[in-house]
């Protein structure tokens, strides 16, 4: 029987084909290159008044001041033993009058270099100290001068690492203006904030410092409808850019007396884990955490009175899943509910017999109208 020779054509269109609609439904590819890196932002901000249950949903497992060394060490030791590359230190700039987000960093940059450990920052642009373009351009040129250059500061491929909060204050326009007044051959790499990637055009990556809003959104679709959108327009721009994806433990600014403040529960780490499952799903360059230590807003992982150590423990068994070295870790069980005894009835009063005096009559008042006429 004579053999039918195969129509190669038809066969690589079908292979592309296959090639195409596997392509589509997977997630978004990574970008090539460079350390997978685990970050948390960080607060250097707390002193002796910061602490009660009027003021922070939950206290630390040891209450502490942010200028104190020791609890520096602590803490960049207990970041480093659950995974974290990084500690994002966020910052109001250079001067040192009142203002001990600089004072602490430069301490801290000295104990993370004695543990081989990184800080990088996130650059506060509303910060109380930035009265325009002028002072932001200014304390960028002051921190890329300075601390980007310490031996403990964060890098990836060689480049010092800028997060930026609410750089929407300035339009994009301004903010090219500033880079290229400080950063002209973009030697740092600068990542932006918030659900719009036009900055883009001037930054070289993308992260949502929030993923848990009122109500609640599915978090998978968040994720991988942002890294879709880094991905687009790095494609269109024919410029690698960087998508961070973001977890959190859950939240609570109830007690920070904000109009619209509102709660996600923890559920015992479950919330947790549905975070960082979302998070790897849309293959991330980075993975950011929100937060190691913001107390007001209840998004810390760092060790407390209401869950000891149970977050660091599962950012350390996440951060080896999102890096391959170890499996995911299975969910969390429920947190044992308390009986609450029952009320005890209230003893029965016995009636009493004793009757309430009437009050002692009065006599009737007399009026008397003008020219002696009483009234009755």
């Amino acid at each position: 029987m004579k053999r039918t020779r195969p129509d190669w054509r038809a066969v690589l269109l079908l292979a592309l084909a296959v090639v195409l609609v596997v392509g589509s439904s997977s997630p978004p590819a990574r970008a090539e290159g460079g350390e997978r890196l685990v970050l948390a932002f960080y607060y250097a901000w707390f002193d002796e008044h910061s602490w009660g249950p009027n003021k922070v949903p939950d206290q630390p497992a040891q209450p502490y001041v942010s200028r104190d060394r020791a609890t520096m060490a602590r803490q960049i030791d207990q970041a480093k033993a659950a995974g974290i590359d990084a500690l994002l230190v966020s910052w109001y700039g250079p001067t040192t009058n009142n203002n001990q987000t600089e004072t602490n960093l430069r301490a801290m940059l000295d104990e993370a270099a004695a543990r081989g450990f990184r800080l990088g920052v996130d650059f506060e642009v509303t910060s109380p100290f930035y009265r325009n373009a002028g002072d932001v351009q200014a304390a960028l040129k002051t921190l890329i001068a300075t601390h980007a250059q310490h031996p403990a500061y964060l890098r990836w491929n060689g480049k010092p690492v800028l997060f930026f909060w609410r750089q929407q204050r300035f339009n994009t326009g301004t903010w090219a203006a500033i880079r290229a007044a400080v950063d002209p051959n973009h030697e740092t790499i600068w990542i932006e904030e918030g659900v719009d990637v036009s900055p883009l055009s001037v930054f070289d990556g993308h992260h949502l410092y929030s993923v848990t809003w009122n109500p609640p959104t599915d978090m998978a679709y968040t994720a991988n409808k942002f890294a879709r959108r880094v991905r687009d327009y790095a494609a269109r721009s024919g410029t690698p850019k960087v998508y961070v994806a973001t977890v959190m433990p859950g939240y609570d600014d109830r007690k920070t007396g904000r109009g619209n403040a509102f709660a996600v529960g923890r559920e015992n780490g479950a919330y947790y884990a549905r975070s960082w499952q979302a998070a790897i799903g849309s293959a991330p360059d980075w993975i950011v955490i929100t937060s190691f230590n913001e107390w007001p807003e209840g998004t810390y992982i760092e060790p407390s009175q209401a869950y000891g150590n149970l977050f660091l423990d599962l950012t350390a068994q996440w951060s080896a899943a999102f890096r391959g070295s170890a499996p995911p870790p299975p969910p969390p069980p429920p947190k044992p509910k308390v009986a609450t005894p029952p009320k005890p009835k209230p003893a029965a009063v016995k009636p009493t017999s004793t009757l309430t005096p009437m009050p002692t009559p009065m006599p009737e008042p007399v009026f008397t109208w003008p020219g002696g006429m009483s009234a009755m």
